[in-house]
């Protein structure tokens, strides 16, 4: 056959390959960058790395629960639907690669924050394509307390990271704010002062990132939720429902896309919580309902995204919990005596920021541990 008129035979438009591209999962697509230069300015481009993400968080089979463990730096990627672990996600990655002790702060449309324990620098990596940023955050966190927060502006596209802290002997709350859109750090006026209970936040929820939070000493003080807009950038706190008091009994989850407040008792009766009207800043709280668990925990709730709350159990082992369908699965993790220290929801994709590097150490898996489960 003439070469021309097989050209025109096997040619396919641009929209064509486009729509067919982004429905690939992403370890296909980097290969793919090698095939031609079309392909390649296809891929690497901006708005094919949105269009896949639309895809992407339209596909199942391409989100995944991450479990991060206390005993190794590691992420174990979960199905979200089974709760079954996943074998083959390409995503299975060494943390250990970032330093000694990382915090795991949160995920967002493929991107992944974690920072240092000291608090010195946070991360934004994608583990999909092993691209990385490090930033400094002018935190000490041997004179200062931190937690850290990780969100997304909606209106201006930006991914923004911002770290509440609180120097030792000064009763007063700073807030800082870094913008991938502005590659810096600005400050942000609080009028107020507050203690927070961890090192990050407690729930990321469309373009907000919330804290349980406290003031006042003994007697006097009150437990408080904390939000921050990442569109207005704004810090508005609310006093929790009557009759809590201990902030380690309340924990932050997403609720049908909203955030919400579980209150744990001593008899493992937890009651959910919400906001209406989604503003921190009216007291407008409304019980949802209240679910009993009938197996032992060690009260470390960690939210999964959803409605999908993960318990360590007293005895080894996980327990994923459905809070819409009321249904329980354990994952056992045999010979390793395994905790869940993070877990966050998240979706494969080719986002990038300025400034991405590639982590070329983080490309070796680890040995993976021997895994069972059951309902």
């Amino acid at each position: 056959m003439d070469p021309e008129k097989r050209k025109e035979e096997f040619y396919v438009s641009k929209d064509v390959m486009v729509d067919i591209l982004s429905r690939l999962p992403v370890i296909s697509l980097l290969r793919f960058k090698s095939v031609c230069t079309r392909w390649r300015d296809i891929i690497s481009s901006p708005s094919f790395a949105s269009l896949h993400l639309k895809c992407s968080l339209s596909n199942p089979t391409r989100h995944s629960i991450l479990v991060r463990t206390n005993s190794k730096k590691m992420l174990i990627p979960f199905d979200p639907l089974t709760y079954s672990p996943f074998s083959n996600l390409d995503i299975y990655c060494n943390l250990g690669s970032f330093g000694q002790r990382v915090l795991f702060v949160g995920s967002i449309n493929g991107l992944l924050c974690i920072c240092g324990s000291s608090g010195r620098w946070i991360c934004l990596w994608n583990p999909s394509t092993r691209l990385f940023k490090k930033i400094e955050t002018g935190i000490n966190g041997r004179s200062s307390d931190f937690s850290v927060g990780f969100g997304h502006d909606l209106i201006a596209n930006d991914y923004k990271v911002v770290v509440i802290h609180r120097r030792r002997r000064v009763t007063r709350t700073g807030v800082k704010v870094w913008s991938a859109n502005f590659e810096s750090w600005r400050e942000i006026k609080v009028d107020c002062d507050f203690t927070f209970k961890q090192c990050v936040c407690d729930t990321m929820v469309k373009g907000f990132a919330y804290w349980i939070v406290w003031n006042g000493l003994g007697s006097n003080s009150k437990i408080l939720v904390a939000s921050f807009d990442m569109s207005t950038e704004v810090l508005r706190l609310v006093p929790v429902p009557q009759d809590y008091y201990h902030p380690d009994r309340l924990y932050g989850l997403i609720w049908k896309e909203k955030f919400a407040l579980a209150a744990f008792d001593r008899t493992k009766i937890c009651q959910v919580w919400t906001i209406e009207n989604d503003s921190v800043g009216k007291e407008s709280w409304s019980k949802k309902f209240t679910f009993k668990l009938d197996f032992g925990f060690n009260f470390y709730t960690i939210d999964a995204g959803n409605g999908k709350l993960l318990y360590n159990r007293e005895s080894r082992g996980l327990v994923f919990y459905d809070l819409e369908t009321t249904k329980m699965k354990t994952v056992e993790i045999r010979k390793n005596n395994y905790l869940a220290s993070g877990a966050h929801y998240y979706v494969e994709s080719l986002l990038s920021i300025k400034g991405f590097k590639r982590l070329r150490e983080n490309t070796k898996k680890m040995k993976r541990p021997t895994i069972s489960h059951t309902f």
